[in-house]
């Protein structure tokens, strides 16, 4: 191949990586609404909170967060989630680690983590969060349940 052929290739693979870089650093922390989502089974997923099983969700909305073990941010998503639950009435936070529940992943179709599903009073999946969510997209989420 010629030498500008192959510089040109070069630079084409660099704006191509670049573009697709920014796309999904764009579309990471917020939230996508989700039409006719799942119900979500608590028992199912092993919902605990402070080692307890969790039986009902929030009152107004549930943040279901899919952690791993070797993720940095899931920490401090978790953090952010856990000083909202306090301070926001009809609030839940549940933590789940997918490192050994590999099944939940591939049936939620979690591909980064953390990934938050936003749920109703009801439990039924609302939006989703792919990456640590954005203070905004939680404000804005929140907004979407309390009347």
């Amino acid at each position: 191949m010629p030498l500008n052929l192959n510089l040109l290739v070069i630079l084409s693979l660099l704006i191509v990586a670049t573009l697709a870089g920014l796309a999904w650093k764009a579309s990471t922390g917020r939230a996508r609404r989700i039409k006719d989502g799942l119900q979500i089974d608590l028992k199912e997923i092993g919902a605990t909170k402070d080692g307890k099983p969790v039986t009902q969700f929030g009152e107004h909305t549930t943040f279901l967060q899919f952690s791993s073990e070797t993720c940095a941010t899931c920490k401090q998503t978790a953090k952010l989630f856990e000083e909202l639950e306090k301070t926001s009435h009809g609030v839940l936070h549940i933590e789940v680690d997918l490192t050994h529940r590999l099944d939940l992943a591939d049936k939620f179709g979690i591909l980064q983590t953390p990934t938050t599903l936003v749920l109703d009073s009801k439990g039924i999946v609302k939006s989703r969060i792919g990456g640590a969510p954005k203070p905004s997209t939680i404000e804005e989420e929140i907004g979407h349940f309390v009347i």
